[in-house]
């Protein structure tokens, strides 16, 4: 049996070519009937009833306080079937706190988590590979999806980056997914652990469910105003703390990049200051090979947040300064 790269081949591989990683378990809730786009628009912070089927968008679901409960992509299947996507640790609260609200709607919620197969294809080849297997390519936009047949199985392909290169999710059934991933592998993806998809994540600076992102959390801390929240949707749940933010105000804090020298022992948790100052800690951290430097994802205070200021983690094998870099990182 052939063995999956070294981390710092496989990161190689996703900045070079394509990685392949079986991400099966991510949390897949249908929401279908009639009012589901009704339903949903009112619940999320992005426009679901302006999705055409095959189109799909970025979203976050809020307390009435305007802190994160769900970090999702929505995906329009046809006018009366959605399908969420979320980390796995989401899934369970996700279809709970839905199901509060489908006995008002003529909506049905459905679990698909077990029954959907995730296979994430990602790097400047991934449309390659793609070409190469006859598989059709959804059109350019983020979370733009197709469907396409694979020896009488279905396979929905969707575009999505989680490692700041070109990728697409591969949503198929359980008896599909070997064969499919046996393709893939074949026309020149790399299939690699997810901690290489985790690494270069922290590499591109951005945020994930249960490392930035949770319920002490502002979307707009996390910069997700960019993706995931529409200003003119109307109303939906926790939007007067959205709106009031964006006419009014600004957050105490956002989510940055501190590069750090490589091999620093900087970890989630961490507490980050300015001198004596405490300003922030830290919430994901990877040694990068792209970028020379240990990358660790902080937040900390608006004052202290512009690139190139200089702020010290504190660290369980000592102090490391590190400089400050906007998120995401580019190449």
């Amino acid at each position: 049996m052939l063995l999956p790269p070294a981390p710092d081949a496989g990161l190689a591989f996703l900045r070079t070519s394509a990685v392949l990683v079986d991400l099966t378990g991510r949390g897949a809730i249908a929401v279908t009937g009639p009012d589901s786009a009704e339903l949903l628009h009112g619940l999320v912070t992005n426009d679901v009833k302006g999705l055409r089927p095959g189109s799909g968008a970025h979203a976050a679901l809020l307390t009435p306080k305007g802190k994160m409960r769900a970090d999702l992509s929505v995906l329009r299947l046809s006018e009366q079937e959605f399908l969420l996507d979320c980390e796995p640790s989401l899934a369970a609260p996700l279809l709970s706190l839905l199901s509060g609200y489908v006995p008002f709607s003529r909506s049905i919620l459905d679990d698909r988590t077990a029954s959907t197969c995730v296979l994430h294809l990602e790097g400047p080849g991934a449309s390659d590979v793609l070409a190469a297997t006859g598989i059709a390519e959804p059109a350019a936009a983020p979370f733009s999806h197709l469907v396409t047949e694979l020896e009488d199985a279905a396979v929905r392909v969707a575009r999505v980056s989680r490692a700041g290169e070109d990728g697409f999710d591969l949503l198929s059934r359980p008896d599909a997914s070997a064969l499919l991933l046996e393709l893939l592998a074949s026309c020149g993806a790399q299939t690699v652990e997810p901690d290489v998809l985790e690494t270069g994540r922290i590499e591109a600076g951005l945020p994930r469910w249960g490392a930035e992102l949770d319920e002490t959390v502002l979307p707009n801390e996390a910069w997700l105003e960019r993706t995931a929240i529409s200003y003119t949707k109307g109303c939906y749940l926790g939007q007067e703390t959205v709106a009031r933010l964006k006419t009014y105000g600004h957050v105490n804090r956002h989510l940055v990049a501190l590069l750090l020298p490589a091999g620093s022992g900087a970890a989630p948790g961490d507490p980050v200051r300015a001198g004596d100052e405490p300003v922030g800690r830290v919430t994901s951290a990877a040694d990068s090979a792209l970028r020379g430097h240990r990358v660790a994802l902080a937040f900390v205070r608006r004052e202290h947040e512009a690139p190139g200021t200089t702020l010290v983690v504190d660290s369980a094998s000592g102090p490391a300064e590190g400089v400050v870099a906007a998120v995401p990182l580019g190449r």
